[in-house]
């Protein structure tokens, strides 16, 4: 699992002609002469000059694609994006993994064991996967360079402190570029014992005011159709993100995530490496009046940066119950003209009260509006600077007493140009009255499935307590109403054929 080589260059106008960033592992290249057998079948990582032009040619960016190149076009060459093979005067030198960062190229070699002669597969190439991480965390360690950087720039110089601590000898070790910043910046601690040893991916302790911040974020993701013979679809799942500021050398936490008895329980519980321990099993979904706490219990050794902790879903329920924003769509009209009438009902079980909440009706294959006649019951109606998209700005509360708003809305269309134009987006299936709105909104100090968590249940087990700040969000993820007027987009699931 070793590189041969990694580099960086600019794309075109975006810098300077050349290779901003070299290194080539000399260690790793006698391994990669040995494994080729004899000197005819090794191609040596050549100069700088010559791999940017490389690099160009087969992207495209040197020659357009307009322009026939029997190397790089041909039928025979087999397409394994981002995995290219560049060709050389010396050879072709394969598998070059590419990826493209904040304007620049980030490239490296891996070493192929098998020799590259036979070509192996790609997934029989552990070096595939890890160049692939370890250039991902290059982009984010050097981060966006100002356009027109040269090979001087402070960045471009840190990078290679951090390939010689990332990745020695061309072997990847701790790539994560916080823990590597941690070790090259901190002292040795004085809590380091001989019988606590110092982890590698925490190098340094924390001396400050022990505390735990959490954030549970939820997301809604739904489709309405308003027709009898098609169900709508809910679907709620989160996450947990994490940052600990914890005294000691590896600080443990447990803490417990609850919903409500009456809500439908947390399934699939998906955890950081770092979790060491566990509740997996599935929790009972029937529903029970009590209003006693379902809780997972999760014990974890955080690093020092920011992470996610956990991805979780909602267990399936009723859709009706489940939806936290219903609503019905009802257009009719033609190519020229439009009448809608849009009802919007929020879930009692919501909480009334909205960081925004918006309603957009994007209408293709049309003209522009040109006029429009809209009377909603709340909020506010706008169109957009292209006049292809209409508005509805619901506000932050409904009516606490019916909790619905609605509007009608008579809209216009001026005659479609029949040039077509390429910076617009045409949906191919709507035309005529196949139409959608699209609902946003967000909800702070909330949560839809009643997860939270339960700052009673947290320990830190470092001998001392710890301040706990947790914060709750529900937003919308793609929520989709279909006219009900119009055909829809929907997947049939023919049970007659299907065993279960």
């Amino acid at each position: 699992m070793s590189l041969r080589a990694v580099w960086v260059q600019p794309l075109p106008g975006n810098g300077p002609d050349s290779v901003l960033f070299s290194r080539v592992f000399s260690t790793v290249e006698r391994r990669a002469k040995i494994y080729s057998g004899d000197s005819e079948n090794y191609v040596r990582v050549p100069e700088e000059g010559v791999l940017y032009d490389a690099v160009l040619n087969v992207l495209g960016l040197k020659h357009p694609y307009e322009v026939f190149i029997e190397k790089r076009d041909s039928c025979d060459k087999e397409q394994q994006t981002p995995i290219f093979e560049l060709t050389t005067k010396e050879g072709k030198l394969w598998p070059v993994f590419i990826i493209e960062k904040f304007g620049l190229l980030y490239c490296c070699l891996p070493l192929v064991e098998q020799g590259c002669q036979a070509r192996p597969p790609l997934i029989e190439i552990p070096g595939i996967s890890v160049g692939f991480s370890l250039l991902l965390c290059m982009a984010e360690f050097l981060g966006s360079l100002p356009k027109g950087a040269d090979q001087n720039h402070r960045r471009l110089q840190d990078l290679h402190t951090y390939l010689s601590q990332a990745a020695p000898f061309g072997t990847p070790l701790d790539i994560n570029p916080t823990t590597v910043r941690a070790t090259l910046t901190s002292k040795p601690s004085a809590q380091v014992s001989t019988h606590n040893k110092q982890p590698a991916w925490k190098p340094s302790t924390v001396k400050t005011k022990p505390q735990l911040y959490v954030t549970v974020s939820e997301h809604a993701r739904a489709v309405m159709y308003g027709n009898p013979q098609l169900q709508d679809v809910c679907n709620v799942y989160g996450s947990i993100s994490c940052k600990a500021e914890l005294e000691g050398i590896i600080p443990e936490v447990t803490l417990n995530l609850s919903v409500p008895q009456d809500s439908p329980p947390i399934d699939n519980l998906i955890v950081h490496p770092c979790v060491q321990a566990a509740d997996t099993q599935f929790v009972n979904t029937g529903y029970k009046s009590n209003a006693s706490l379902t809780q997972r219990k999760v014990r974890f050794t955080p690093p020092s940066e920011m992470f996610i902790l956990c991805h979780y879903t909602m267990s399936d329920a009723d859709t009706n119950q489940s939806l936290p924003i219903t609503a019905s769509y009802q257009m009719k009209g033609n190519e020229q003209e439009a009448n809608l009438m849009i009802k919007v009902k929020l879930n009692k079980r919501v909480r009334n009260w909205f960081e925004y909440c918006e309603v957009q009706l994007p209408f293709y294959n049309r003209g522009p509006v040109s006029d429009i006649d809209a009377t909603p019951s709340h909020g506010t109606v706008i169109l957009s600077s292209d006049r292809r998209r209409v508005g509805w700005d619901i506000g932050q509360r409904f009516p606490s007493k019916t909790l619905e708003v609605t509007l009608q809305a008579k809209i216009r269309f001026a005659e479609a140009s029949r040039k077509h134009d390429t910076s617009v987006y045409e949906d191919p299936f709507c035309h005529g009255i196949n139409a959608y709105l699209l609902i946003y909104f967000k909800i702070a100090d909330y949560t839809h499935s009643g997860c939270t968590i339960d700052q009673r249940s947290v320990q830190i087990h470092t001998g001392g307590k710890a301040k706990v700040t947790s914060v709750r969000e529900f937003a919308s993820s793609e929520y989709k109403v279909w006219n009900s007027y119009g055909d829809a987009q929907a997947v049939y699931k023919p049970t007659t054929h299907l065993k279960t």
